[in-house]
């Protein structure tokens, strides 16, 4: 079982583990809340020294939506007057890393589907974050890992490195690399 939830992080979440992507968002099945913690502790105890962490954002009907991050990434986030000025429109008041997420983690509580920022939250550039709310997802130019409005060329390089990204960190993980030695260092 547990290789097989640490495969699930690796397929999911190689781009953050490289320290390529802000973050990742996947679900568990998991009915039991104690195996869930455990999980958790156990990714947590191998990524934190590498800057990554993962936590629960939202429980819906017995699937945990699971948040891996690099902290440096978020507090960068923070940093952007941009992306401030955008999140104070969904009511972010605090912009520190710590903030952010505990702000996030209601705004995925309360949504029926996911708040628009989590664009944001995923690395995605902001202009398409924005320019996706303004459509309504629609009159995009790409699609690939989000929905693209703005530029092109340097979206579709970016979906080719997470791609390679993925199929060598799913290799890899199959010929027995570790998380620990799978995850870059901050």
């Amino acid at each position: 079982m547990i290789k097989n939830l640490d495969s699930r992080l690796v397929r999911h979440c190689a781009p953050t583990l490289a320290g390529l992507k802000a973050g990742n968002l996947f679900c568990l099945d998991i009915a039991d809340g104690v195996v869930l913690c455990n999980v958790l502790a156990r990714w947590n105890q191998m990524l934190n020294p590498k800057g990554v962490t993962a936590r629960v954002v939202a429980e819906r009907c017995g699937r945990y939506f699971i948040y891996v991050y690099r902290n440096s990434a978020l507090q960068n986030l923070g940093c952007s007057r941009e992306v401030c000025n955008f999140l104070k429109g969904f009511g972010y008041s605090c912009f520190d890393a710590e903030s952010l997420l505990n702000f996030f983690q209601v705004r995925m509580t309360r949504s029926v589907c996911f708040p628009h920022e989590v664009g944001i939250f995923l690395g995605y550039p902001l202009q398409d974050v924005k320019d996706f709310i303004a459509y309504g997802g629609k009159n995009y130019k790409l699609i690939g890992c989000w929905k693209v409005y703005n530029d092109v060329p340097n979206s579709m390089h970016i979906f080719e490195v997470y791609k390679k990204c993925h199929k060598i960190f799913n290799e890899r993980f199959e010929q027995g690399d570790s998380l620990e030695e799978l995850t870059v260092a901050s």
